[in-house]
């Protein structure tokens, strides 16, 4: 294959209109070296994060410039041997052909880009045109093009959702993009967290299996890949950026750490218990405690106290109306006090249980 061909299949893969027989040639291109995956895999998570980010604004020159960035080669030299029959001057010509191609593709889809959200304080349950269930947790949003389930079988995700997905045809994998990470699966359960503002990205399997994908790089995950089974939780948190509190763009190159643990059956609902508005905090700091009680009852929440942000809590709530109610019962066996001003919640340290 030359550089025109490679760079049309790659075209036709990524926009979804590829045929079986096309699939098979760029999984053959993509399989012959390791830095032809890499480069997909970039490619691929750049036009998607370009598609579903922000549907509702279309600025071509921006859309053009930021897709030229993202993909393009940083070191020359490292991406020389990207395309085995090329040299340097070559993969970045087909770097700059699929950004072109890509470009004036963009428009046309980003307009068939569907929508839909769960309000804060809302849990929302979708079924999609593929038999595969979604619920959206508070404050989330799941983004698809208007060929789903036809061509292509990917969603965009921002926040947190449950999949119980259909079983699908192979060549036709159900695939999660998040802001930093894909998960590709056919016919699986899993829980996904991906809030902007959280500083982790994490995945539960209930039942099948998982690949993560993206910027994964550590001694221990050595191919931009990591495989979670059922029963496993993958966690990767970001560094915190110090000039800032918040973590609205983690920034993939300053990854902190890695977890993948094993979990009981009898504690999954710690994880996917939400759907049926049962929260469980099994050793859960407080802060993070504030944030899903932020999403569940939409609502604010100041801590005073740098310290209350660490200290931990265990206890679960199943069907509670209102977040007094589950305050109420977090102070009967934590140092708290707290007050709720519409929808304002303060919590102050309650120094008289010390």
């Amino acid at each position: 294959m030359d550089n025109e061909e490679v760079k049309l299949l790659l075209v036709k893969y990524i926009t979804g209109e590829a045929t079986v027989q096309e699939l098979e040639q760029v999984k053959q291109w993509i399989s012959a070296h390791p830095e032809n995956e890499q480069y997909f895999a970039q490619l691929y998570e750049t036009w998607h994060n370009m598609l579903y980010l922000q549907p509702a604004v279309v600025n071509k020159d921006n859309a053009f410039n930021k897709l030229s960035a993202d993909i393009e080669p940083k070191q020359p030299s490292r991406y020389a041997r990207l395309i085995t029959w090329g040299k340097a001057a070559a993969a970045i010509a087909l770097l700059t052909a699929v950004t072109a191609t890509l470009y004036t593709r963009y428009s046309k889809n980003v307009e068939s880009v569907r929508q839909i959200a769960a309000n804060p304080g809302a849990i929302k349950k979708i079924v999609l045109s593929d038999g595969t269930q979604v619920w959206l947790n508070a404050g989330s949003k799941l983004n698809y093009t208007a060929d789903f389930g036809k061509t292509t079988r990917t969603v965009y995700l921002e926040g947190e959702a449950f999949f119980d997905i259909a079983p699908g045809k192979k060549t036709v994998p159900f695939i999660v993009n998040t802001k930093n990470y894909t998960i590709r699966d056919i016919g699986t359960k899993f829980n996904l967290k991906a809030y902007a503002t959280d500083p982790f990205f994490e995945t539960t399997v209930v039942k099948g299996e998982v690949s993560v994908e993206g910027n994964i790089d550590n001694n221990v995950h050595e191919m931009s890949r990591i495989y979670v089974k059922p029963r496993q939780v993958l966690r990767i948190y970001y560094h915190p950026k110090k000039e800032s509190y918040s973590y609205t763009a983690p920034d993939t190159k300053n990854l902190n750490e890695i977890q993948v643990s094993e979990i009981d059956s009898a504690k999954l609902d710690r994880y996917d218990g939400w759907k049926e508005n049962l929260l469980v905090f099994d050793g859960t700091t407080l802060s993070d405690i504030a944030k899903v009680l932020e999403r569940r009852y939409n609502v604010t929440i100041n801590m005073t106290d740098a310290e209350l942000s660490s200290i931990r809590y265990s206890g679960s709530f199943k069907n509670i109306p209102s977040i007094e109610k589950v305050l109420a019962i977090i102070k009967a066996n934590t140092a708290i006090n707290y007050s709720v001003s519409g929808n304002t919640v303060n919590i102050t340290r309650n120094n008289n249980n010390d």
